[in-house]
């Protein structure tokens, strides 16, 4: 990975909202592309950050940004990445694109998950369209993230039966149903839930629900 290097000949124009300050990574075997790519993104004063396949970013991993990566028609790249990327429970928003794309190359690379499949050389317009979906599904992620990294906080601070009840709760299960799956009291169970309720700071079960769908509880078996 290189960071690519300024070019005082191409004027400065600035895109706001984009990637929220964080790089673009642009994944591309060309060299002359990379390089192309990298001084557009520059004179719209984003960091570019360079690599010659998937493999060097993979090994990298960078903390954040966006991507933009080059298809080949002949390799069925996006969905390694994509599948390298779940394995390694990163995320990242990604455009790709390509000199000639096909309509079937776009339909499914956009069912897999990229935000947009853009022709290559770029239409100014177009790219500053695509470097602002980056930037807000970035944000929009970086939110899921947050929610998810304080439902797990909260949730780690129950009890095991406060957690089992949650889980139980998830489930769909009232009191009464929730009682007899752990063998407590329906009495018992109210105590369990308003603890629950109080140490996850939720002002009512749907938040409670959705505190314990951030936190991974879904489809838990109750222990």
């Amino acid at each position: 990975m290189r960071s690519a290097e300024p070019f005082s000949r191409v004027p400065a124009m600035e895109v706001t909202g984009v990637t929220g300050g964080l790089p673009v990574h642009v994944i591309d075997f060309d060299t002359r592309r990379r390089a192309e790519i990298s001084r557009e993104l520059m004179a719209r004063r984003l960091h570019a950050e360079i690599y010659e396949d998937i493999s060097e970013f993979l090994r990298i991993l960078p903390p954040g940004g966006a991507v933009l990566m080059a298809d080949r028609a002949e390799r069925d790249g996006f969905s390694e990445f994509l599948a390298s990327l779940r394995g390694k429970g990163r995320y990242y928003p990604v455009s790709i694109y390509c000199e000639a794309p096909q309509p079937e190359q776009v339909v499914r690379a956009m069912r897999e998950g990229a935000l947009d499949y853009l022709r290559w050389p770029f239409e100014p317009g177009l790219l500053d369209e695509t470097l602002r979906r980056l930037g807000e599904e970035g944000d929009r992620r970086r939110q899921i993230e947050l929610a998810r990294a304080q439902a797990k906080a909260s949730v780690g601070q129950l009890t095991g039966r406060e957690h089992d009840v949650l889980v139980s709760l998830l489930n769909g299960n009232s009191n009464k149903q929730i009682a007899a799956e752990l063998d407590l009291s329906p009495r018992t169970v109210e105590i369990y839930r308003k603890n629950v309720m109080r140490k996850l700071d939720a002002r009512s079960t749907s938040d409670a629900v959705r505190i314990g769908i951030y936190a991974d509880l879904w489809e838990l078996p109750v222990a």
